[in-house]
């Protein structure tokens, strides 16, 4: 089966290859150097410091081997590059949650760039799927698990 080609906005995979060359140039090397450290300490079997050592090194493994696979099969689009005539990928959109009367921004990302506390929602979350392909002076339903409400869009930027 072919891997689904993933897309990411220029921030988010310059993020994400940040956040891998930290954990493969700093993060690793320092944990192998305590490892290392530990081991010299000859009994392994009830030394803690290797013990510890060994479970932040596999898991910094699966970190650096699942942040590997996810920018594999990229594309990668400017931040900017959504529609401003219809809300969809990397779109900046202003919403007005009606029963509310609360107006705020999100911008439409894929799972792995999702920061809902800087306004990054997942264009398949259930705001995000309700606004997709909606365009300004809209309403969408949202079906949330805690509510349903209703958003209509002001402005796509």
């Amino acid at each position: 089966m072919a891997s689904k080609k993933k897309v990411l906005t220029k921030s988010g995979y310059e993020k994400l290859k940040e956040e891998l060359r930290v954990l493969k140039e700093e993060k690793l090397p320092a944990v192998l150097a305590r490892l290392k450290e530990a081991i010299a300490q000859w009994d392994i079997s009830e030394n803690a410091a290797y013990e510890e050592a060994q479970a932040e090194k596999d898991k910094l493994e699966i970190q650096i081997s699942e942040l590997e696979e996810m920018l594999k099969d990229v594309e990668i689009i400017e931040d900017s590059a959504g529609s401003k005539d219809e809300v969809g990928y990397g779109s900046v959109v202003k919403i007005l949650d009606v029963e509310k009367d609360k107006e705020y921004t999100v911008t439409l990302v894929g799972w792995w760039e999702v920061d809902v506390l800087n306004g990054k929602i997942s264009v398949d979350s259930p705001l995000g799927s309700a606004i997709s392909g909606k365009k300004v002076g809209e309403e969408a339903l949202v079906r949330a698990p805690q509510r349903r409400y209703v958003v209509r869009i002001l402005e796509i930027k």
